[in-house]
C-alpha cells in the first residue's frame, strides 16, 4: 500500500509541475505594455471604490486617484461605503467635491448592516455611473499617476470587456512580510498565465475594469451576491462564458497597485479564507478540478513532511522528493514574475517561504470548507 500512496504522491507533483509550466507559459505569452506618452486621452471612465472600516487608508486611495496624468475631466470617482463604523465616511466627505459618496446605509438599510455588501455596492454604482468605462479598486489601496491611462491605453488597443491588473504589497522587510510578498507575486501569476492561456481561475478586484454594458448583457452579480467573496473571478468567469476572447490582463508596471499586507497571521488567514470559501461556486468545473489537484499536493507535501514521518520514516523521503521537484518549477516560474516586480531579492527566501507556504495551504483549505471568519468586523457565516 506505501508503494501505491507514494506513486499516487509522485503523479499529483507531475500535475503541479504541468499546472505551473502551463501558468509560466501564459504569462511570457502575455505582452509587456507600456504607457506612451502619445496616447489620446479621450475616453471617459468612472472609478468605484467600496469600502469598509479603512479610515487608515482610504485618504491616501483617493488621493493617489486624484493625482492620476489622466485628464480630470474625463473620470470621476464613486466611492460606496458598506455599513463603516470608524470615521471613513468623514474622511470621504473631506473629498465631497471630487467624490461622489454612496452609503449602503441610506440605500439598503439596517437589515444589510452584518452582510457582507461589496458587489451590492458596486452595483448601485455602476447603476450611477455616467461613463461606460468602468474601473474598480480597493480602499486600502494606492495607484500610481499612470494606473488610468495604462488600463485605458490596455482598452483602446485590445478592446476587452474584463481584464485586471497586478496588485502587489506595501514592502516589509520580516520574513513574514517576503513570505507574503511571494504568495501574493504567485497569485498575480496564476492569474496573468491562466488569462494568457485562456483558461482564467483568478482575478483582482483591487484593480479591475470592465465595460457596464457587458456587466449588464451577463446578469451582473444577481445569482451570486450572497457569497461574501468573488466580485471579481465570478464576474470574470460569466463574461468568459460569453466570449472566450475578451478576457485580458494588463502586464503593465504603470498598472499595478498597492495594497497594505495583513497585519497579523490572524489577519492573513481571514483573507485567504475569504477568497478561498467562493471556490464552491466556481462556473467553471474544470476550475474546481484545478483548485482540488492543487490542494491535493499541498496537504500530500504537508503530511509527507510534518506529520506522516512520526510513523514512518520513509514517507519523509517522499515528502523531500515532492519539495524538490515543487522548487525545481517555482524557480522556472518565479524567474519571470519576480523579474516584472523588481524583487529578485525573494529567492534568497526560496526554501522558507517553500515550507511556510505548504502548511498555510494545507491549513488553508481545511478552514475554508468548516470554518467561518471575520473580515472588517463582521463575522461571516457559510
Amino acid at each position: 500500500m506505501i508503494f501505491i500512496y507514494f506513486f499516487l504522491c509522485l503523479i499529483l507533483a507531475v500535475i503541479y509541475m504541468g499546472l505551473i509550466l502551463f501558468y509560466t507559459k501564459g504569462w511570457l505569452k502575455t505582452p509587456n505594455q507600456n504607457v506612451k506618452s502619445y496616447f489620446p486621452l479621450v475616453q471617459g471612465l468612472t472609478v468605484i471604490v467600496v469600502i469598509r472600516n479603512e479610515e487608515a487608508h482610504i485618504k491616501a486611495c483617493i488621493q493617489s486617484i486624484l493625482s492620476q496624468s489622466y485628464d480630470s475631466d474625463l473620470f470621476e470617482i464613486i466611492v460606496v461605503d458598506d455599513f463603516s463604523t470608524d470615521s471613513s465616511v468623514s474622511i470621504v466627505e473631506e473629498f465631497k467635491e471630487k467624490v461622489k459618496l454612496i452609503r449602503l446605509a441610506d440605500t439598503l438599510g439596517p437589515k444589510f448592516a452584518s452582510l457582507a455588501n461589496k458587489k451590492r455596492g458596486i452595483t448601485q454604482a455602476v447603476e450611477q455611473a455616467k461613463y461606460e468605462f468602468i474601473l474598480c479598486g480597493d480602499g486600502d489601496c494606492v495607484y500610481g499617476p499612470d494606473w488610468i491611462k495604462s488600463m485605458m491605453q490596455y482598452y483602446e488597443k485590445y478592446n476587452k470587456q474584463f481584464f485586471s491588473a497586478p496588485v502587489e504589497f506595501q514592502r516589509g522587510d520580516s520574513i513574514w512580510r517576503k513570505f507574503l510578498d511571494m504568495d501574493q507575486i504567485a497569485m498575480i501569476g496564476v492569474t496573468a498565465g491562466s488569462i494568457g492561456q485562456k483558461k482564467p481561475v483568478m482575478a483582482s478586484g483591487a484593480n479591475m475594469f470592465f465595460v457596464k454594458q457587458t456587466f449588464y448583457e451577463v446578469g451582473g452579480y444577481e445569482d451570486n451576491k450572497d457569497v461574501a467573496s468573488g466580485d471579481d473571478v465570478f464576474l470574470m468567469q460569466k463574461i468568459f462564458i460569453q466570449d472566450q476572447k475578451t478576457i485580458g490582463f494588463v502586464k503593465n508596471k504603470q498598472a499595478i497597485s498597492q495594497t497594505a499586507a495583513p497585519k497579523s497571521f490572524r489577519e492573513f488567514l481571514n483573507q485567504r479564507i475569504r477568497w478561498t470559501s467562493k471556490s464552491a461556486r466556481m462556473i467553471d468545473p474544470k476550475v474546481k478540478a484545478v483548485l482540488t489537484f492543487n490542494y491535493l499536493f499541498y496537504l500530500s507535501c504537508f503530511l509527507n513532511l510534518f506529520v506522516l514521518p512520526l510513523v514512518d520514516i520513509s514517507f519523509l523521503f517522499i515528502g523531500i522528493l515532492m519539495l524538490a521537484l515543487k522548487m525545481v518549477i517555482d524557480t522556472l516560474f518565479f524567474s519571470n514574475m519576480l523579474a516584472f516586480f523588481d524583487r529578485k531579492d525573494l529567492f534568497n527566501y526560496m526554501l522558507p517561504i517553500q515550507l511556510m507556504h505548504i502548511t498555510y495551504v494545507s491549513l488553508l483549505g481545511v478552514l475554508a470548507i468548516f470554518g467561518n471568519y471575520t473580515w472588517k468586523g463582521r463575522r461571516i457565516n457559510r
